[in-house]
């Protein structure tokens, strides 16, 4: 059993609470633009037009496979964790949503941030308030998200799924110890949309601004639907003008 580690001193406690939400936003956001990405490809695919024989069909069942694995990777990385028995939770080098939530639960780092948060409003008369409000309901929404994450059945279910995924076949491949019980792709939806609630509460209480997260991917995904309705319509017209390209089917299943 490893020794007990002394407890983060309380500027580094802070230190590393913003610059793990700062990551956290960045992470986030990228998972989110992947997956809008994703689903854009998919319900275009999907549509009556596209629903003919074309040798492109390989390449965009690769580039969707692909997407899904960044999608995997990326949320994989966003609950990421070690054994809190070896290594405490608050005290790990990690930018993920487990690290901070439990930093966020020291009462120094509130207090630090509450202070950080009375100068959000210098212009307004009650700014000091406002801004301490502003922080305590941000605050206290990250957390309730948290504890409905580490309290529901269905939310662990789906981190359990992605961690063994990830450490068996995307960071390693472990012949002897392949995952059985693969992610789903609901999977994937539930857990990122958690962190984009939690990812949304916690920038607005340690940063002071609110970063709408759903609106943002929600312009994504219009955008991606307009490209791969682009995409995939040039590419049907290059088909009925090309010659027939004989595709090698041992090439194309491995």
């Amino acid at each position: 059993m490893s020794k007990k580690r002394p407890s983060l001193a309380s500027d580094e406690a802070v230190r590393r609470t913003k610059l793990i939400t700062s990551s956290l936003a960045t992470d986030t956001w990228f998972a989110l633009r992947a997956r809008a990405t994703l689903h854009a490809a998919n319900h275009v695919v999907s549509e009556d037009r596209f629903n003919r024989p074309t040798p492109f069909g390989d390449t965009f069942n690769v580039t969707q496979n692909s997407l899904a694995l960044t999608v995997a990777l990326a949320l994989a990385r966003l609950f990421d964790v070690s054994d809190p028995d070896r290594y405490p939770i608050e005290q790990q080098d990690k930018a993920s949503i487990p690290v901070l939530a439990h930093l966020l639960k020291r009462g120094d780092v509130q207090d630090s941030l509450a202070k950080d948060a009375r100068g959000w409003h210098p212009q307004l008369v009650d700014g000091a308030e406002l801004g301490e409000a502003s922080f305590r309901d941000a605050f206290s929404a990250a957390l309730g998200l948290y504890e409905t994450y580490v309290n529901s059945q269905n939310y662990q279910d789906a981190q359990s799924r992605l961690r063994r995924f990830r450490t068996g076949r995307l960071a390693h491949h472990l012949f002897d110890n392949q995952p059985t019980d693969l992610p789903r792709f609901d999977d994937l939806d539930a857990l990122a949309d958690f962190a984009r609630q939690f990812v949304q509460a916690a920038v607005l209480a340690v940063e002071g601004h609110d970063r709408d997260l759903s609106h943002e991917e929600e312009i994504k995904s219009k955008m991606d639907r307009r490209f791969w309705d682009a995409a995939l319509s040039a590419a049907l017209v290059a088909n009925d003008k090309a010659p027939s390209v004989e595709v090698d089917d041992k090439n194309t299943h491995n």
